[in-house]
């Protein structure tokens, strides 16, 4: 049997070597992906926004991270937004979700965890899926991948039908089983995770988030690496992977060169991009004189 720790590590060493495939077979992408995290809007950085309860906001975590503080340990050039509210249920959450994620319209991932509080309300599990439907519907008007979560379990009895309850009626809208994570990750409290179980959970997210970056990747047709919707941005076309025909992908001028992908001599030097890159060495978007590289150093015998 696995103790906590050591599932923990597996998925851990699973992330990262799902990490380092996802890096290594795109080294050049249009809006780069940011530690292996998908920038759907192209504006150079990665959001997560995460919004729930207090189960989202990390309470009984004894180190303060929470899953979202935990999230961005494993993404650290991603930026992770924590908007949990302790005790809050899910009609006051619509309304705030709403105004939030209108706030947040750059995000790129919205993770919903919300509504074992609803207990207290002494209602039907529908309308708790209702309201988060809601929740996802206001996440929708932005450009992010919205991600609803199975609640997490836990170990007070009386509370337990209601979670059980939930999770059946939102099932077929799910995309992070948190639930399945088991009772291992609760702490003393018998409602929040211990530290220990956000990380376990941080680890469970960030391995989703890789996949749905794969899964929502926007269309590139001509495999230049930009994608098709924002070629228009660079003046590039969506039909040619080399619009100005100088050796080099558009996505390489763009991402990587610096380089202007419709002129085929940015810096002038008389001198086409693809061929300062390929065989020069140089940097085809300055004219300045690239330094002589040593490429071997051989001793010499001396002469007495």
């Amino acid at each position: 049997m696995f103790t906590a720790s050591k599932r923990s590590h597996k998925l851990r060493h699973l992330i990262f070597s799902v990490l380092v495939l996802a890096l290594s077979e795109r080294a050049a992408l249009a809006c780069p992906d940011i530690n292996g995290l998908l920038d759907i809007n192209c504006d150079g950085q990665v959001r997560i926004v995460c919004f729930g309860d207090s189960i989202t906001y990390g309470t009984a975590d004894s180190t303060g991270l929470g899953y979202p503080g935990n999230l961005k340990q494993l993404h650290p050039g991603v930026v992770v937004l924590n908007v949990g509210d302790p005790g809050e249920k899910t009609p006051q959450g619509k309304v705030r979700a709403a105004q939030i994620f209108a706030q947040e319209n750059h995000a790129d991932f919205i993770v919903i965890l919300e509504g074992v509080n609803d207990y207290w309300l002494f209602y039907s599990a529908n309308n708790t899926k209702n309201n988060l439907i809601n929740m996802i519907n206001s996440g929708n008007n932005t450009d992010a991948v919205v991600l609803l979560a199975k609640l997490t379990q836990v170990k007070r009895a009386f509370q337990q039908p209601w979670v059980n309850s939930v999770n059946s009626a939102i099932s077929g809208l799910t995309q992070v089983d948190f639930f399945s994570l088991g009772q291992g990750i609760i702490s003393s409290d018998l409602l929040h995770p211990d530290a220990e179980g956000y990380s376990e959970m941080a680890d469970f997210l960030s391995a989703i988030l890789i996949q749905q970056t794969e899964l929502n990747r926007p269309a590139d047709l001509d495999q230049d690496g930009i994608y098709d919707f924002a070629e228009p941005s660079f003046n590039t076309s969506a039909a040619l992977a080399d619009t100005d025909g100088d050796g080099l992908l558009d996505g390489q001028e763009v991402f990587i060169y610096h380089s202007d992908p419709n002129v085929v001599d940015t810096d002038g030097d008389g001198m086409d991009d693809g061929f300062e890159v390929n065989t020069v060495g140089s940097d085809p978007a300055s004219n300045l004189p690239t330094p002589a590289i040593i490429q071997s150093i051989e001793a010499l015998p001396s002469e007495l």
